[in-house]
């Protein structure tokens, strides 16, 4: 058939056909992250049954073997994999390990006393009026004295927006020389991240091993959806950045 005789295809059936070829593209999409989902749990759980198979095999406290994200992943920002430590079973003691620090000073109950340096909020807890009054004459009751307890609290992390204003400027009697303030710089430009959550996240993943997955899953308890891939990239980004550094502390 020449192109002459092809017959043409109406605004309508154009826009059905868009449409059609939309929503299969997000059945496509749906079904890859479905299975995406899928081989996740499935990696996630013969990683659990590869740890216990080796702490079964070698127990909890030999150093004989030890499995860590280290040695199973290149780069851990691409591949999060959950390291749950497994419990131990037995009663074994750990021998005492010499220490050069100062001991810890202890209560007279045994338990280690809480910092010094921790900031304190004094709650004070006083007597009703109507009861500072002796029971035998009525005579009005004298302070004498205080007991102190304390209780180790935590504030929760609080997530907050903070959002930059830059004030501009433009002449009053003409259009031209319009000024702004100066952007702060940013250590990923062209995401919404501050230093801080990108520290916060680095921190959680490589020195308390908190799996990407898992701190995305905080993050929307607290209503921010920040996707896992997303964390991921960020911390691959923010390797580079820091790249120079890290080659500068080689050298020295």
């Amino acid at each position: 058939m020449s192109p002459a005789s092809t017959p043409s295809l109406s605004v309508s059936q154009l826009q059905r056909q868009v449409r059609a070829q939309q929503e299969e593209i997000a059945r496509l999409h749906r079904l890859m992250e479905k299975k995406e989902a899928q081989w996740e749990a499935a990696k996630q759980s013969l990683f659990e049954q590869l740890k216990l198979a080796i702490e079964g095999r070698f127990g909890p406290s030999t150093e004989k073997y030890r499995v860590e994200q280290g040695d199973l992943l290149i780069n851990e920002a691409e591949v999060a994999v959950d390291e749950e430590e497994v419990s131990a079973q037995d009663d074994t003691v750990d021998a005492p390990v010499e220490s050069h620090q100062p001991a810890k000073r202890r209560t007279r109950g045994g338990r280690v006393a809480l910092p010094p340096e921790l900031p304190r909020v004094e709650v004070v807890h006083e007597l009703p009026e109507d009861a500072r009054h002796c029971h035998h004459d009525g005579t009005e009751l004298k302070e004498i004295g205080k007991e102190i307890s304390e209780e180790l609290h935590v504030v929760p992390a609080r997530i907050e927006v903070i959002r930059h204003v830059r004030i501009k400027y433009g002449c009053p009697d003409c259009e031209e020389g319009v000024q702004i303030a100066p952007a702060p710089a940013k250590l990923l430009p062209k995401s919404n991240a501050s230093p801080t959550l990108l520290a916060y996240v680095a921190t959680a993943k490589y020195q308390d091993a908190l799996p990407l997955y898992r701190q995305s899953q905080i993050f929307a308890r607290h209503g921010i959806e920040i996707p896992r891939n997303t964390l991921a990239r960020w911390m691959v980004q923010v390797g580079e950045r820091l790249m120079p550094l890290v080659e500068a502390l080689r050298q020295h």
